[in-house]
């Protein structure tokens, strides 16, 4: 009987520490659900990781039905992972509010690291069950676009396609760029204001949006 029960307390202590461990890797904060520019639902729920033993912030975007709730039952999406400067949030999330109500899954990311963090929250979001690992997109701005290319080089086939936002790129990155750039989608200031239907042309011939 004593055996029985230290058996049983031992199984209860490696399953807490499970849990203790999977709330480690991964932070779900409070879940709000908003309206897209379109009109269309979204549920937006703040997601974030420790890399490294640091907390990294982000944002995860869902469409809803018309019962405001992510439909399950229609599996996995693709997803825009947007990597932005720290605190200018607003752009970056409205342009990923425009773009999820067409079919995919967004995340935006105050960036502050380097290529292995950005690789790490890629190889993150691709074990979620509601992404289509093979339909995985990146965007990102002039302040971390050198980082981000750096990463794509090296993530390979787990990237489907990324998307520049007025890049400032140097040295490797700039390489990268001069000799695959056609692959990617370059956005300037001046077609910032368009840029939603941009990306949307760039997923739809990438086979992201059906």
């Amino acid at each position: 009987m004593k055996k029985l029960i230290i058996s049983l307390s031992s199984l209860l202590l490696l399953a807490l520490l499970g849990i203790i461990g999977m709330n480690y890797m991964k932070d779900n904060g409070p879940r709000t659900r908003v309206i897209s520019p379109s009109g269309s639902r979204i549920i937006v729920e703040e997601m974030s990781y420790y890399i490294s033993g640091d907390k990294v912030f982000g944002k995860l975007f869902k469409p809803a039905d018309i019962n405001g709730n992510f439909p399950d039952s229609l599996g996995a999406f693709p997803m825009v992972i947007f990597f932005h400067e720290p605190l200018k949030t607003e752009w970056a999330e409205n342009l990923v509010k425009t773009i999820v109500p067409k079919g995919v899954v967004g995340y935006t990311c105050g960036f502050r690291g380097g290529e292995k963090e950005a690789e790490a929250i890629v190889k993150r979001l691709r074990k979620e069950s509601f992404v289509q690992d093979e339909m995985v997109f990146l965007i990102c701005d002039s302040s971390c676009g050198n980082e981000i290319v750096k990463a794509v080089t090296k993530l390979g086939h787990k990237i489907q396609g990324l998307v520049l936002v007025e890049p400032t790129l140097t040295g490797k990155a700039r390489e990268t760029y001069v000799r695959y750039g056609r692959e990617f989608l370059t956005i300037t200031d001046t077609m910032k204001g368009n840029a939603a239907s941009l990306i949307e042309d760039y997923l739809e011939e990438r086979g992201a949006l059906k």
